[in-house]
């Protein structure tokens, strides 16, 4: 046999014998350890969703030295957080828009959730009528859980963040020399980490 028909036979083999032996390994990791995991998705979920300004900024900034960049997407999210509350003061117009953007993403996700759950469900009815068995397993089960968690927890962190910003909107006095105190205090740290990285790279 020729040695290059020789290294395809055997790559094959490899493939057809290891895929599933792995594929299958992988599945029962996920089982044994879905509680755990769906636990970490959550909660990376919820954090993502919390300060998803914060990583907004931090994404659209050019990389650097992280704690400059950190840095540097606090102070845009504080300062964004800011002009919205003086945009939406005393200004129902721009409080309805506002409200209606936040809106929009709840609405998206609900739109895909729901639309994940009837591809599912016809997925599963046309498995069941072509007689194919175990067409749910428990990894489905386990999966269909931590999507609809997720789903609930960036929902209702989406919500209370738009709560927030308008119980802090109808008590804005105060709350705004309290921002302004915090971006300078933003300002200062950046100043002094932008002049410690000059220092290093001079050194």
């Amino acid at each position: 046999m020729p040695r290059g028909l020789r290294e395809t036979s055997i790559n094959g083999a490899f493939r057809v014998i290891f895929a599933p032996i792995m594929l299958n390994s992988l599945l029962w990791w996920l089982h044994d350890h879905a509680l755990p995991l769906e636990m970490l998705l959550v909660i990376v979920s919820g954090l993502v969703a919390i300060y998803a300004d914060t990583i907004r900024h931090f994404v659209s900034l050019p990389p650097q030295r992280l704690s400059t960049w950190v840095l540097k997407a606090r102070l845009l999210s504080v300062n964004s957080k800011l002009f919205n509350l003086c945009e939406c003061h005393n200004n129902a117009f721009a409080t309805l828009v506002y409200v209606a953007r936040a809106f929009v993403l709840v609405l998206i996700m609900m739109g895909l959730f729901l639309g994940g759950i009837f591809l599912e469900v016809v997925a599963i009815r046309s498995a069941a009528r072509a007689g194919v068995e175990e067409a749910y397993s428990r990894f489905h089960a386990n999966l269909d859980m931590s999507v609809a968690l997720v789903f609930i927890v960036v929902v209702c962190c989406r919500l209370l963040l738009m709560g927030e910003f308008l119980y802090r909107l109808r008590n804005f006095k105060g709350y705004d020399h309290y921002l302004m105190e915090h971006v300078a205090e933003l300002e200062e740290k950046l100043v002094v980490a932008e002049n410690a990285e000059s220092t290093s790279v001079r050194e």
